[in-house]
């Protein structure tokens, strides 16, 4: 709805005044009542003339006032809504511009640049936004010249004929033109990725409208009637879009959220870990015969998302059933509700092509798991508004309103009200009928006995991680996603939290018990906490330990307080020995220990190393204010206790040398751990500062899943990256010598039959019917996934090894991160 008072000027260039015009914000987007919606409101039409929705016209679409006006409505005070099937984002962009976090799906490749590239442009800010809108009309005002000079991409001329054959879609010189567009995109990505991509969706949106084939419900060839009309010249259309997008830029409102992927495919959400909406806004495919995908096929070809014939067929294979072309021999085709059995039968005998009833099936079917996915992505009372057009075949009406009703109460949801939207007609001109279905999620314990007991095994899970790889997706691709503790101490060779976190979702279930048996920060055993498991951690340093267990329990606040006022006292009382200022200078790994600090701070620094040796205990007081000493103790910002350094790796000092006072510091970083309540879900567990070669814990001794992450073959020494955290958890200087001879990363290089003895332990305290998953790092030097695979095959059966590259991973600033050019993830059951 914001989208229609957005302001534009109408001069095709950007003015003086123009620029400073007022910026609309999102509050004042609400023009319609809830009540006032048309018919027209659910189709593209509004959307045509509205600044952002109409940079790629789009006939399935819908406009931002349905979107603004049903949330109004029926969910005024919803947070998070989904939706499953976002075509070109109006949904996640409307909702995203109000604030309302919005998780989306899109399969079709087209549709997610679409999204993606309005998304970044609306999280430019102003004066971004500016750069980009001259640059941008620039490229408007010189296209014609620059395409006279451009190289055509023969890499897409040769796509074309093994995509297309002999296939002629465009006149031969607006193919020519869209080759050197392609070309010139190329080039102004390379320069400044927005504004290349923002061209490059100018180009998208003009691809059908000055090619040989009309966008009709389905892509089909031109009239001779309507050829004979002309067809738009591509530069200067493309022009002129260029321009008008560049306007748009500078005035529409700013991202107050950025929605999120979920899945591209929305029938992979029973697969992802619960969004926990308030409320669903969708407009799922109609069962009309669109092949949706057909429909882009010049738009994939140009952003080289097919590269030959086979494309097409891969990408149609993963949508929802609603056209001829998308039935598959091997789908399932049986009815998912006793309503619609009688409506393939009529089919059957009255369709003019025997495919139909298999269509109507399998878009059924699909739906069905779409919605099954969508209850568990929702909160217990979330509504659920689904726009939806019934069809007709063979003078058959489908009724897809009525049937998605009945598949919805089966799965749990119940029909609140089905809002009328607008009057349509059949090929036969047969009245059809466009409406809203609102519906309600019923409580857990309401949902039907047959469902409650269904569920989706680890395997499915497990294929859709592999196809989706969802830890590399946004919003999951970002360093700082998820928990704030996750940062309580920086720490080299740490997970990704949002790979902990789907590898927890996919291996286990709330209530089992998860153990890392090489915990390190803890990553994994927090992420097992949040999503409701038994969490359980195992590490040989003290280090670890401590940031593990101030993550896996909470700490009683006055017993806080009271521990931080010991350790003020202490520091005021205490004044270092000559032994213990010697033996502090001997550890000089970069540099001795004395010259990252002032010598005030200093003496503060060794007063509380002295106090937490002293006063260690396994509370999760001790533990969280010594992970919140650990991580000030040295680094490149002013919460640092150090002169200026690494966060990560204390590399050798440089800067002033100030005194950093340690109480106001730690102070400060326990106040913003204590920041973010943990999920509802959150369940304290437990770690041990163990050799996992020991026998382990009676609590330990029934364990479901076993998810871990040793450190890789080739990695660097995380004694040597820590030596400074090490040292003040208690290491002297020949610790450092003597110490990790006991390590994994030291007995490994060794001999990797260390893990024999790993995998002796593990057998012993498995459930049965549990699940071994090590996540390590493949190298030059070392296959780790086979290594570990012939190491466990005495005790266990490899059921997966799958290999992501991460060559493209960011190294946080460490030059050193060994040779690991690959993760491997190992999947072990009990033979």
């Amino acid at each position: 709805m914001w989208a229609l008072t957005c302001i534009a000027p109408e001069n095709m260039g950007l003015t003086t005044s123009s620029l400073d015009a007022p910026v609309i914000t999102p509050r004042q987007s609400h023009l319609f009542e809830p009540d006032a919606l048309e018919g027209v409101h659910g189709t593209f039409e509004v959307a045509k003339q509205e600044p952002i929705h109409s940079w790629y016209p789009y006939l399935e679409g819908y406009s931002a006032a349905l979107v603004d006006s049903l949330r109004v409505k029926y969910m005024p005070a919803a947070r998070r809504i989904i939706d499953p099937f976002a075509g070109t984002g109006t949904s996640p962009l409307t909702l995203g511009c109000v604030g309302v976090e919005c998780g989306y799906c899109e399969v079709n490749p087209t549709m997610s640049y679409v999204i993606q590239t309005k998304l970044s442009a609306l999280d430019l800010v102003r004066a971004q936004r500016i750069r980009v809108s001259e640059r941008l009309l620039e490229i408007s005002g010189s296209l014609c010249a620059m395409a006279s000079v451009s190289t055509p991409a023969n890499d897409l001329r040769n796509n074309y004929r093994l995509c297309f054959g002999d296939g002629k879609f465009f006149a031969k010189e607006t193919f020519e033109d869209v080759l050197r567009l392609r070309s010139i995109c190329d080039s102004e990505i390379e320069r400044d990725g927005i504004t290349g991509e923002l061209m490059a969706l100018a180009v998208l949106a003009n691809l059908v409208p000055c090619s040989l084939l009309k966008r009709a419900g389905d892509v089909r060839y031109k009239t001779a009637a309507e050829l004979k009309k002309g067809v738009p010249p591509l530069i200067d259309s493309v022009a002129q879009h260029i321009s008008r997008i560049a306007r748009d830029l500078v005035f529409a409102p700013q991202l107050q959220t950025r929605p999120a992927l979920l899945a591209m495919d929305a029938k992979d959400l029973r697969n992802v870990p619960s969004f926990k909406a308030d409320g669903v806004i969708t407009s799922p495919p109609y069962l009309n015969g669109t092949n949706y995908i057909r429909n882009t096929k010049l738009e994939l070809w140009f952003l080289r998302e097919i590269l030959n014939s086979e494309g097409l067929r891969s990408l149609r294979d993963r949508v929802v059933t609603s056209g001829i072309c998308d039935v598959l021999a091997n789908k399932k085709n049986e009815a998912p509700h006793p309503l619609l059995a009688p409506i393939l039968h009529e089919l059957s005998r009255n369709a003019y092509d025997r495919r139909i009833p298999k269509m109507v099936a399998s878009y059924f079917a699909d739906m069905h798991v779409v919605l099954q996915g969508l209850w568990h992505q929702v909160n217990p009372g979330a509504v659920i508004c689904i726009d939806i057009g019934d069809s007709r075949y063979g003078a058959v009406n489908v009724p897809t309103q009525d049937l998605l009703s009945a598949i919805c109460e089966s799965i749990g949801f119940i029909l609140v009200e089905k809002l009328p939207l607008r009057q349509r007609v059949s090929r036969d001109q047969s009245k059809l009928s466009q409406d809203i279905l609102i519906l309600r999620r019923e409580e857990d314990g309401k949902r039907p006995r047959a469902l409650v007991q269904a569920s989706v095994t680890n395997q499915e899970r497990w294929r859709w991680f592999k196809e989706a790889v969802p830890h590399q997706q946004p919003p999951y691709d970002k360093r700082n996603w998820g928990h704030p503790l996750h940062s309580a101490c920086s720490y080299q060779g740490k997970m990704k939290p949002s790979l902990a976190h789907f590898l927890v979702h996919c291996f286990s279930r709330p209530g089992q018990t998860v153990l890392d048996p090489f915990s390190g920060a803890g990553t994994i055993p927090f992420e097992a906490a949040l999503q409701g498991r038994v969490a359980v951690g195992f590490d040989i340093s003290l280090m670890a330990c401590a940031v593990t267990r101030a993550k896996l329990s909470e700490p009683n606040q006055g017993a806080l307080d009271d521990l931080i006022q010991r350790l003020r006292s202490f520091i005021e009382e205490y004044e270092p020995s000559p032994e213990v200022m010697d033996a502090a200078a001997k550890v000089a790994f970069n540099r001795p220990v004395p010259e990252y600090f002032h010598p005030a701070t200093l003496r503060e620094v060794l007063a509380a190393r002295r106090f937490f040796r002293q006063t260690r205990d396994e509370s999760s007081e001790w533990a969280f204010a010594m992970t919140a000493m650990l991580h000030i103790l040295h680094g490149n910002r002013p919460y640092a206790l150090s002169r200026r350094s690494h966060p990560v790796t204390p590399f050798a000092p440089t800067g002033p040398t100030d005194y950093r006072p340690l109480i106001p510091r730690i102070q400060d970083k326990l106040d913003r751990m204590l920041e973010t309540p943990r999920s509802p879900e959150f369940r304290q567990g437990r770690v041990y500062l163990m050799d996992l070669l020991a026998e382990w814990p009676d609590d330990c001794k029934r364990i479901d899943a076993i998810i871990t992450s040793p450190p890789f073959f080739d990695s660097t020494r995380f004694y040597m990256t820590n030596w400074m955290r090490y040292w003040f958890s208690g290491w002297e200087r020949e610790d450092f010598d003597e110490q990790p001879r006991r390590f994994i990363e030291s007995l490994q290089r060794e001999s990797l039959s260390i893990y024999g003895d790993i995998f002796r332990r593990f057998r012993q305290n498995l459930n049965a019917g549990g699940v071994v998953v090590f996540h390590v790092g493949q190298s030059r030097k070392c296959d780790m996934a086979s290594e570990i695979v012939k190491r466990a095959s005495d005790f266990f059966v490899a059921e997966a090894v799958f290999t992501e590259d991460v060559t493209h991973c960011e190294k946080h600033g460490v030059r050193d991160k060994g040779t690991v050019t690959a993760h491997q993830y190992v999947v072990l059951r009990p033979n």
